[in-house]
């Protein structure tokens, strides 16, 4: 009976074995579900788009184990307007290769955008753990521990960032921690030398509120005007980049063209922008950029053929006749440049700038009158530009009226508080009036703003001098 019961628990193992194999045989034989890849309406497309986007479709559908193509369907979706069907895209993409980073992390920032932050946080996760040096995902997880209150994470986040190589970014969010801590004036001593060294508008935001905290309002009031476009801390992302392949239209190629011009790589530029002249000869944006990117390469006869031809095309857009109106005017033909200007107000008469510019010329022309009457004109049309204001206080200036110049000035930085040359005017105008006290608190602005500093420096010299020869009369 003993040695039954052992040779019974011998064979045991054995039965089991043989169990696990014949249920792995049966599971191998059972097909896993393959998830089909989504289609969408594509009614409210250009031909183009939806030439694109069926044809990656007809791709992943005749490929269904290919992630890759289930992710190169995704990121066309997302750039051509489908979000929702990016995102479960990018999903089957990940089930189908799990070694993507990509796949999670583009999930995540679609995620973060519909307010998921948990569950967008999770799927970076997912990418880091497949890329632990791709440093736009430790910028992002820093952003959205923040959100989440989780700021001694974030910390961590924006210190790894940092180690793989970003620069300010990682820096600012470092600061953005300190200030959720309340730790002012620690952030305070990050953020003054990285204001000097990275004087990017996110920056000064951020100074200017740990500013404020610590109480120091005069310093806040500066540094957030300076800061007034309150543009959010970016950083370069390659994954998010590689997207825009997939962008069809005039306009996306006409921003990467943009782009490049913004980058001075003109001559990569003017490939895509003389293909979309082809494409769309009447487009102004394309017409004017082209343009534009023509005088760049210093081609400048090319530039004005450009313009010359969209003149003989309807409908012509008056910023073309502005641009004309540029070409006339550097030739000294100021009888063209204003007809042109003039074409461009009959075209649009509700925007400024044709108005601006012809201020500009008649105040070339010493015709002051005519020239303040015009800015007068462009004030009506756009009270939030400085510019306008300053413009016209120039004018007054000229005129040597100087209560008016000096109010004209006033609202120029009552308009926008970080114009450097509003604040010199005034200081300039005031003087002429003979109050040097508030002058040099007029120049103390605009030397605190720090863009300005040789005009700042020549303003006061002539404060103090014309104070000096009145005084000595």
């Amino acid at each position: 009976m003993e040695r039954r019961v052992t040779l019974w628990s011998l064979l045991l193992p054995l039965v089991s074995l043989l169990s696990v194999a014949s249920d792995a045989r049966c599971e191998a034989e059972i097909p896993v579900p393959i998830e089909r890849p989504l289609a969408v309406a594509f009614d409210r497309l250009s031909p183009a788009q939806r030439e694109l986007l069926e044809d990656l479709l007809d791709k992943a559908r005749r490929e269904p184990m290919n992630g890759l193509r289930r992710g190169q369907l995704g990121m066309a979706y997302e750039t051509n307007g489908y979000p929702r069907a990016a995102l479960t895209s990018y999903r089957q993409a990940e089930k189908l290769d799990g070694q993507e980073p990509r796949w999670p992390y583009f999930q995540a920032l679609l995620l973060a955008g519909q307010g998921e932050m948990q569950t967008a946080l999770d799927a970076l996760d997912r990418s880091i753990r497949l890329d632990t040096t791709y440093v736009s995902a430790r910028m992002w997880r820093g952003t959205w521990l923040i959100e989440l209150g989780l700021v001694g994470l974030a910390a961590d986040a924006f210190t790894e960032a940092k180690s793989l190589g970003l620069g300010w970014a990682a820096t600012a969010g470092r600061a953005r921690v300190l200030l959720h801590q309340d730790r002012f004036d620690e952030a305070i001593a990050i953020l003054e030398p990285l204001s000097q060294e990275s004087p990017f508008p996110s920056v000064f935001q951020l100074l200017g509120r740990a500013y404020r905290e610590s109480g120091r309002l005069d310093e806040a009031r500066v540094s957030l005007a300076r800061g007034k476009s309150a543009q959010r801390i970016g950083w370069h992302d390659d994954w998010q980049e590689a997207k825009r392949a997939y962008e069809v239209g005039v306009t996306p190629r006409l921003q990467q063209a943009q782009r490049l011009i913004l980058l001075s790589k003109t001559e990569q530029a003017l490939p895509i922008l003389e293909a979309l002249i082809e494409a769309k000869p009447n487009d102004e944006r394309v017409i004017n950029t082209l343009s534009n990117a023509y005088v760049l390469m210093g081609r400048d006869d090319k530039a004005f053929a450009v313009l010359r031809n969209a003149l003989e095309r309807l409908p012509v857009h008056y910023r073309t006749h502005l641009n004309v109106a540029g070409v006339y005017e550097s030739r000294g033909d100021w009888k063209l440049a204003l007809q042109h200007i003039d074409a461009a107000i009959r075209l649009n008469p509700t925007v400024s700038l044709p108005y601006e510019k012809k201020g500009l010329l008649l105040q070339r022309q010493r015709r002051l009158v005519e020239a303040l009457d015009a800015f007068e004109l462009a004030l009506n049309r756009n009270a939030s530009d400085p510019h306008l204001f300053a413009r016209a206080g120039d004018i007054e200036a000229i005129l040597r009226r100087w209560l008016d110049a000096i109010e004209r000035y006033r609202d120029s930085i009552r308009v926008d508080p970080s114009y450097t040359l509003g604040h010199i005017k005034l200081g300039l105008s005031l003087a002429r009036t003979g109050q040097f006290e508030a002058a040099r608190d007029a120049l103390s602005v605009a030397a605190a703003l720090d863009t300005h500093e040789r005009d700042v420096q020549e303003a006061l010299a002539f404060v103090s001098g014309l104070e000096h020869k009145q005084n000595s009369k």
